[in-house]
């Protein structure tokens, strides 16, 4: 790996070990293994850390001793709504101030690579968290009827590009309704320095599928692509918005006001329990776009983040060290022993989570946590039935 990789892995590393917030996870695919790094519920001052706004999916595979061999997968950077937090307020929104304006797809990110098997370049793809999740099969589906796109993606793969793609589909979706999957492109990465390939730089002869399926900019679909356009974008009704770049590099997403009804978010202020609720399921930031100008419900805001996100981070902390901390009696099948231990080091609650993951079964830690939310002390004003 160059310097930039490695700085950049050992910045992950130390954020994971630092910080409840950020993780990664070891996955294996065709004799590889791969470390993705991500995180659980992160405020805007997590997102302050070195690197920590690359801590969405990343992928760096890894030799035996857990050494990063090579950057595998670069996604784009976390990047936040317009008004949400500092980094995207007070902006110079101009009609020369802004690079493009391009539409926000309602679907699942999914990141192109390659790997080597038997001496050849063989195309992988992998969603935000897994490389097994049910969007990448729909994504291998696609390719395999769509075999020139698939090969447009292998061979830039092997100049050292991530191309990141939205999976949209009417078997995956969000809110707005899709009559076909399609795999759009959003952007494409180079691994070695984590430079961005714009779309002019793209050499259509080359790549013609991947230019074909770019996402379109505002104005291709009839939008103005200027400034104007940010100020009109919250009343626009049918899409979910737009992806607003500006020159210096700033990046926000502008989402309507349409779509975040679509998500009942106006309802989740009022109720303790509601805003718990989006917290864990981290709706916040289009809640923090409905209200940008007032400082009372942004603060509640933040104060049930933060809370959300102690509860949920030392939930799956806690369950994970004590499982990695007994996983020789896994190994052996010592399950007496096992619960013994989890019922004498674990509260309650938390020691049918470790007796899931003896199993080998993945607990749900936010329904856990969304169960369980009159134990955190919350109200409901309506008093809710579970």
């Amino acid at each position: 790996m160059n310097d930039y990789q490695k700085s950049l892995y050992q910045n992950l590393m130390t954020l994971c070990d630092s910080n409840e917030a950020f993780y990664y996870a070891d996955q294996e695919l065709h004799g590889h293994t791969y470390r993705i790094f991500n995180y659980r519920l992160a405020t805007y001052t997590h997102f302050l850390e070195p690197d920590a706004l690359e801590c969405r999916g990343i992928m760096f595979e890894i030799d035996g001793d857990g050494n990063a061999t090579r950057l595998a997968a670069h996604p784009q950077i976390k990047f936040f709504n317009l008004g949400e937090n500092p980094l995207t307020m007070d902006l110079d929104i101009t009609d020369s101030t802004i690079d493009r304006i391009e539409l926000k797809e309602d679907g699942s990110l999914m990141s192109s690579f390659v790997y080597d098997e038997n001496g050849h370049a063989r195309l992988g793809i992998k969603s935000k968290g897994s490389l097994h999740s049910d969007q990448c099969a729909m994504t291998y589906k696609f390719l395999d009827r769509n075999n020139a796109f698939a090969e447009e993606l292998r061979a830039i793969g092997r100049e050292g590009y991530t191309v990141n793609m939205e999976l949209t589909s009417p078997n995956n979706r969000i809110v707005l309704n899709y009559a076909e999957t399609n795999l759009v492109v959003l952007n494409i990465r180079c691994t070695l320095t984590g430079r961005h390939l714009k779309r002019n730089e793209l050499d259509d002869i080359e790549y013609p599928l991947l230019a074909k399926h770019w996402v379109p900019e505002a104005w291709h679909m009839g939008y103005d692509g200027g400034a104007m356009l940010v100020h009109r974008a919250p009343d626009i009704v049918g899409i979910e918005g737009f992806i607003v770049y500006l020159r210096d590099g700033t990046v926000f997403k502008l989402k309507t006001e349409w779509y975040l009804v679509q998500h009942r978010a106006k309802d989740n202020v009022d109720s303790p329990r509601r805003l718990f609720e989006a917290a864990i399921n981290e709706a916040t930031d289009d809640l923090r776009s409905l209200f940008h100008d007032n400082q009372q419900v942004l603060d509640r805001i933040e104060e049930m983040e933060n809370f959300a996100a102690k509860i949920y981070n030392h939930t799956v902390d806690t369950v994970d060290k004590f499982v990695t901390a007994n996983q020789d009696l896994i190994d052996s099948g010592d399950r007496k022993s096992f619960a013994i231990k989890g019922q004498q080091e674990l509260e309650g609650k938390t020691f049918g989570l470790a007796m899931q993951k003896y199993t080998g079964k993945e607990p749900d830690y936010k329904a856990f946590c969304l169960k369980h939310w009159r134990d955190w002390g919350l109200t409901d004003k309506d008093d809710l039935d579970d």
